[in-house]
């Protein structure tokens, strides 16, 4: 019966996780945006407004599947207290890039 109830439960700090990965992949993809298209800046703009605004998705997304994992007091692990870090850092870079 014990194996029933787990497979019901949602793994949020595993997916927390797993936008994390998706959100550093994106900032190397803005990287490559910049170092390599800097010059056609119609190109430039448009691919980086894209990738801007799922990044700033997959970052809410994450902070709030986090949020989640919090409340629903899973275990932690690896996953949770990297992913406390990864958001943590990248709140704060984009807070601070607003400025």
């Amino acid at each position: 019966m014990n194996t029933i109830e787990s497979k019901n439960e949602t793994n949020y700090r595993k997916w927390s996780f797993k936008f994390l990965i998706y959100l550093i992949i994106i900032n190397i993809a803005v990287f490559y945006i910049v170092v390599n298209f800097t010059n056609d800046s119609e190109k430039f703009n448009s691919n980086l407004n894209i990738i801007s605004i799922i990044g700033n998705l997959i970052l809410l997304i994450g902070i709030i599947l986090l949020g989640l994992s919090i409340i629903k007091k899973e275990k932690k692990n690896y996953q949770f207290y990297i992913s406390i870090f990864g958001y943590s850092f990248f709140l704060i870079r984009t807070i601070l890039s607003l400025f």
